[in-house]
């Protein structure tokens, strides 16, 4: 069976967002079922700051929904106790008590609608679209999309993802948009494998060239204060994101990601250990524009907080 990749019900926005509140964006509710919109909410989103896939959790409270559509696609992640579901999608109806974990995935523009007596909570991711087809282009993967969708999924490698975008929505995004870009492409990697008869080895060799990576690196460090993407370094190498992101790893042995963070934290320590700016100002002088996000990343690396490490120093 193929994949269907999944739509969020309503359009994304930041922060919370009441269910109610359905736009002529991406992502429709049928016109005649509005008297069932009050049947669950969005209780967090990370609305615009990941360019290539939306993260939405939502609060199911009642027996059923409308109709649900939307133009990208994606996956759904069950987040409750043992609940039994009545899923239709696409005229397929796959009943069964989902437990936490399991996953459905959808394709772009597919239909579906989910019947519950008892409440509960979904992590539902949205691959934009363009970054569904490179990856698939990449991959050579181009059947790997034509079917319906995947009501149900067990996948370890997939579930990883979903819970590594829950931890970043907690932290408030402190890793910034390079890692949404590389939970989306990881995302699209794993989906396609899973779903077409690609071999799970194919597309793995490949490096950079040292004075390429010598020049990515230089970028990087150059503009740390600014929120990098992965289409702009792919650019500076010459690679595709997809191709950049996985030789970039088999180069360095971490992600890109991984490697600005790495960098940020190590120039952060720098300032704080040599200099009298404050916290605050050695933040914006590491490309981080909130002082939570900071603390929390700089926490997350080291263990301490900032003021906490400088301290060890004086």
């Amino acid at each position: 069976m193929h994949i269907a990749p999944f739509m969020p019900p309503v359009p994304c926005g930041e922060g919370k967002k009441s269910s109610t509140q359905v736009s002529s964006g991406q992502n429709l509710v049928s016109e005649q079922v509005h008297d069932k919109l009050t049947s669950w909410s969005v209780l967090s989103s990370s609305g615009a700051r990941w360019a290539s896939l939306t993260a939405d959790i939502y609060d199911f409270r009642t027996s059923d929904t409308p109709e649900l559509r939307s133009a990208d696609p994606g996956i759904a992640l069950h987040l409750s106790s043992p609940t039994l579901i009545d899923l239709t999608l696409d005229g397929y109806r796959d009943t069964r008590v989902r437990v936490e974990g399991d996953l459905s995935v959808f394709s772009a523009g597919s239909r579906r609608q989910m019947q519950s007596k008892r409440p509960h909570k979904v992590l539902v991711i949205t691959l934009h679209r363009e970054v569904v087809l490179r990856a698939i282009y990449e991959m050579k993967a181009a059947h790997a999309f034509e079917l319906g969708g995947l009501p149900f999924l067990r996948d370890a490698q997939i579930e990883h993802i979903c819970h590594a975008v829950l931890a970043e929505m907690d932290c408030d995004y402190a890793s910034g948009p390079l890692y949404g870009d590389s939970l989306s492409l990881a995302l699209c990697s794993r989906l396609l494998r899973c779903v077409s008869s690609l071999d799970p080895g194919s597309g793995r060799r490949g490096g950079i060239a040292p004075h390429t990576l010598d020049r990515v690196m230089e970028y990087i460090d150059s503009n740390l204060t600014e929120p990098l993407r992965m289409e702009e370094l792919a650019e500076i190498a010459g690679l595709s994101e997809y191709r950049f992101a996985h030789n970039f790893k088999t180069a360095t042995g971490i992600s890109p990601h991984q490697y600005v963070i790495n960098q940020r934290i190590e120039r952060a320590k720098r300032i704080l250990r040599e200099t009298d700016l404050s916290v605050i100002e050695t933040a914006y002088s590491v490309g981080c524009q909130s002082l939570s996000r900071f603390n929390s990343l700089f926490r997350r690396q080291i263990g301490a907080t900032p003021s906490a490490y400088r301290s060890s120093f004086r």
